[in-house]
Formats: structure tokens, sequence, C-alpha cells
């Protein structure tokens, strides 16, 4: 006697990768909420006979979205988010060097669109507004030189998820 086939669902975990730049995990700890972290890194060196330049950051973001409708494959949803970032840079010559750190949080607010193209793997989009503030220090033979610095502005997003 045979038995019957039955489809897997999704699972509540997911991973994600976005534009512009990060990779991360969801987990749908309701069907109306879920939690969104993502990091996103890199790492850049430059090597010549005069000058060589390193740079090195890290951002760790968190967003929790909030589901507001449901249609068919289609789902929307509010977002707020948090972020931290950290950069540092250093450039070494023969005339000597500068070094130069930099870190900062954001926070900011979005609407987005997913849509479910299979049983594991979905798609999103989203845009909204966000706000930042950063902080620089350039050490140098004169005294630390600190600066500290705001942005606000829209912020997008489009990325997919496949799930476990």
């Amino acid at each position: 006697m045979a038995t019957p086939a039955s489809a897997q669902e999704a699972g509540d975990v997911g991973v994600t990768v976005s534009a512009p730049s990060a990779i991360g995990v969801i987990w749908h700890v309701t069907p109306r909420v879920a939690i969104r972290p993502d990091l996103s890194f890199s790492f850049n060196e430059s090597d010549a006979d005069v000058t060589d330049i390193s740079s090195h950051s890290f951002s760790l973001g968190g967003s929790v979205l909030f589901y507001t409708g449901r249609w068919d494959n289609l789902q929307t949803y509010v977002t707020p988010r948090l972020s931290y970032s950290w950069s540092s840079s250093s450039i070494e010559g023969s005339g000597g060097g500068l070094d130069a750190t930099q870190d900062g949080w954001g926070l900011a607010g979005s609407f987005g669109a997913q849509y479910t193209l299979g049983t594991r793997f979905a798609v999103f989009a989203e845009a909204g507004l966000a706000y930042s503030s950063q902080t620089t220090e350039s050490p140098s033979s004169f005294g630390n030189n600190e600066r500290t610095s705001w942005t606000f502005g829209t912020r997008t997003a489009i990325g997919a998820t496949l799930y476990f």
C-alpha cells in the first residue's frame, strides 16, 4: 500500500542575502513578526612603492518585521532597524603615516514587501528613511582630531531568503 506524498513546508528560519551588501538570518517568531539580524564586512589592502593603504569595516544590524497584509504569495511589512558600524583606515608612506577610526550607529524605518517563489525561497524589497551618527578619530602629531557627523536620507534594500 502506497503512502501519500506531502510537500515539506518551509521552516521558520532562513538565510538572507541583501544589497547593498549584507548577509544574515531571519527568524519568524510568529506568523506576523520576524527578527532579521545581518552583518557586512570588508578588508582592503593596497601596496605600492611609495604608499601602502589598508582599510577594514564591519557593520551589524537588526530589523524586526511586522507583517501588515498577505495576498497569496505576497506579504507586506513595516520594519524598524538599528545598526552599528566600525571602520579603520591606515595610510603608510615614506613621509609618515595617517590612521583613522570611525564608529557609529543608525536608525531606520522602512516599508517592505516579500514575495514567496516556492516553499523555500522568497525575495524582498524595502524602502524608507534612515538616520545615522558617526564619530571619526584621527590621532596625529598635533593631537587627537575627533569629528562627529550625522546623515539623514533614504534607505533601500533588496534581497533573497532561503528557508530551512
